[in-house]
């Protein structure tokens, strides 16, 4: 793709790579639940035992993809559905290829299946921990040949990978490329950009791509294989998943079949760019497959580890070790939803469900696991607009489990009669713990899902978020439920009994840290706002002034040097810390293929405006002292210093002071 295209689609890639490595289980109202515009629109009877015909499932699933891929822009989509041992359904819908009218086909077509990747890193995990070459509970230090820092006096461990409670933070520079050629050799890119560790491990969920990359390296380095090469020939070999593949670039047998990405922009359809990333990061995000092979894994799953068919039968784990790997291994709250050895679990209307999303830029894909009912599940898209399709609990999930398994009923909750006296210690502003905590990528904080807790004063809280409201019931101390849903929420306390996290069933990868007044997009974007304004205003005013000068020549006195410099220094810092912001907003957003010198310049003039800002803080004292100008106009100078003081604490506060990455 030529440079001048590229850009175009930075802005796309940027939000859905740093914001939606993972699809937002909270992005959609609450109280909506059951009611989807989805499901309403699909004239089928429900079927409360699940599908039984096919038939009837094809005309369910032709109704839902055909509203849902024109909604949403989607090119092309496929679906399996393995029900009792055997693949009960597969159908594709759409393009693989637009351009040459290239139907997807669910046998042979294959999708970029992002995050799922990690369900195979995991199966890799356990097959080598029943090997008893790893330990789960060992340092991983132990498996590595360069060290996570031992931040904590707890070491990490794979089951703390398994979980995403390792306690790291998550970070995104030079994650992809455009250019192969670019790409660091195995171990380097891991070895350079170990997150820090922002919290003890076993703690709380944050997703971690870098986690489950370690892991991918922890198995190529006790198999003596490259990753893709272990999964190749001891999980993907043995299934028959001859359209699916752990190596990039595709083996050649293998690209005619891959479907081309799409994004839907300017009332047209646009081809996305092809990303690579490191190999290190393989094990998060690599596999290419098609749907009826991501059937086979399915059914290994839900058969304990065994896959077989007329002609074989093929253990891939032992049936303890799989049971083990379907049992949760972390949970916030002993009644709430947690994650298991890798999968996460995703229960929805009653039914016990287990399941992994994943986003291959651009394409989605979701895989769902009911092992109760002995069926699997797996959709994936080709196209940037499904991501709202792809939200566990919401999207796809919800309308299949609205038309085949319907909510029971939900039991009103009255609110406790003393609870408005404890209300306001749980509200304010929390951030999600996907989030870097040490890096200038802090600041995509403020872009990034924010839930705001209230109290409206009637016993319960509502929770607000850029996606949706709704309302919460206490049921027990720190423990509270839907007040129309079945889901659940958990606050924790720190040591200082003050409230510190958010947990909730629609999240269980992660948790909601909760930020103080002053993190917030609430207080931060007007501050920035009005400060921009200042500075805006104040080379209004340097120009007006020039404007004079050069009129009226001679005939205007000109100032003294200490007031001349005064007015030039806040001049020079008001354009660069305008042109900061621009920089950021050209380049910054494009850190995922690493920091580009541009950016790495426009930092450096966040940090000449600190070192100016420190000079004027002077020059405001000498101008009231001598009284330079007149009173308004000090009073006027005075606000913008004070402007570009604050400019200096935001840059500070969000890591954009200096050369943080």
């Amino acid at each position: 793709m030529k440079n001048k295209n590229q850009v175009a689609v930075l802005s796309k890639l940027c939000a859905l790579t740093l914001l939606t490595l993972l699809p937002l289980a909270i992005a959609a109202p609450v109280t909506a639940r059951g009611q989807g515009a989805t499901s309403e629109k699909i004239s089928v009877l429900n079927q409360p035992s699940g599908p039984t015909d096919a038939g009837e499932l094809e005309t369910f699933l032709d109704g839902l993809f055909a509203q849902d891929m024109q909604k949403n822009h989607i090119v092309g989509a496929a679906i399996a559905i393995v029900k009792d041992g055997r693949l009960f359904f597969a159908k594709g819908y759409g393009y693989a290829d637009l351009e040459n009218k290239s139907s997807v086909d669910p046998e042979r077509t294959l999708f970029k299946i992002g995050s799922v990747t990690k369900l195979f890193t995991w199966t890799a995990v356990m097959q080598l921990v029943e090997q008893g070459k790893l330990d789960l509970d060992a340092d991983v230090n132990a498996y590595l040949d360069f060290r996570i820092p031992d931040t904590y006096p707890q070491p990490i461990t794979l089951k703390h990978l398994m979980a995403h409670t390792a306690g790291f933070e998550d970070l995104h520079v030079g994650m992809v490329t455009l250019e192969t050629e670019k790409l660091a050799p195995s171990h380097e890119w891991l070895a350079r950009h170990i997150p820090a560790r922002v919290r003890p491990p076993g703690q709380v969920a944050g997703y971690s791509n870098y986690g489950a990359a370690l892991a991918g390296y922890i198995v190529a380095r006790v198999s003596g294989q490259s990753y893709s090469q272990y999964v190749q020939e001891h999980i993907l070999d043995p299934l028959g998943m001859k359209n699916a593949t752990a190596h990039w670039p595709l083996p050649s047998a293998l690209r005619a079949h891959e479907s081309v990405g799409y994004m839907y922009n300017a009332d047209a359809y646009q081809t996305f760019p092809q990303l690579s990333s490191h190999p290190d990061l393989y094990p998060a995000g690599v596999m290419r497959a098609s749907v009826t092979d991501m059937a086979r894994f399915m059914l290994m799953h839900l058969q304990d580890g065994l896959y077989g068919d007329a002609a074989t039968e093929i253990r891939i784990l032992h049936a303890a070790t799989a049971r083990q790997m379907h049992g949760t291994l972390y949970a916030p709250h002993p009644r709430m939803l947690g994650n298991a050895y890798g999968f996460f679990e995703f229960d929805d209307n009653g039914q016990r469900v287990i399941g992994h999303s994943g986003s291959g830029e651009p394409m989605e894909s979701m895989l769902l696991l009911l092992p109760d009912q002995n069926l699997g599940v797996f959709v994936a898209y080709n196209s940037l607009g499904a991501g709202e399709l792809n939200r566990q609990h919401f999207g796809f999930q919800r309308a299949f489990f609205d038309h085949y398994y319907p909510a029971p009923g939900i039991e009103p909750l009255e609110p406790p009669s003393d609870f408005a006296a404890r209300a306001e210690r749980f509200t304010g502003a929390y951030k999600w713990t996907m989030s870097s905590y040490t890096t200038l990528e802090k600041y995509l904080a403020l872009t990034g899902p924010t839930i705001y807790v209230t109290n409206p004063g009637d016993g319960a809280l509502l929770l607000e978020s850029p996606f949706g409201n709704w309302r919460i019931v206490e049921q027990e101390p720190l423990y509270f439920r839907q007040v129309d849903g079945p889901f659940h929420m958990t606050f924790r306390e720190d040591e200082q009994g003050r409230i510190a996290y958010l947990f909730t069933d629609l999240t269980p990868m992660m948790a909601f840290d909760k930020v103080q007044w002053y993190e917030t997009p609430g207080f931060n974007l007007p501050l920035l706002i009005t400060s921009l304004l200042l500075f805006l205003s104040m080379l209004v005013v340097a120009l007006i002034r020039f404007i004079q000068r050069l009129r009226q020549g001679a005939a205007q006195p000109a100032w003294a040097w200490p007031i001349r410099t005064a007015f030039q220094v806040v001049v020079l810092i008001s354009a660069l810390n305008l042109l900061f912001i621009v920089g950021n907003m050209m380049w910054g957003e494009q850190i995922v293929f690493g920091i580009p010198f541009a950016y790495k310049v426009t930092l450096g003039l966040g940090v000449l405006s600190a070192a100016l800002t420190l000079v004027a803080l002077g020059f405001v004292f000498l101008a009231w002292k001598d009284r330079y100008w007149s009173a308004i106009f000090r009073i006027y100078y005075t606000l913008v210093i004070c402007a570009a003081v604050a400019f200096v604490w935001f840059l500070n506060q969000w890591n954009l002071l200096g050369w943080r990455y």
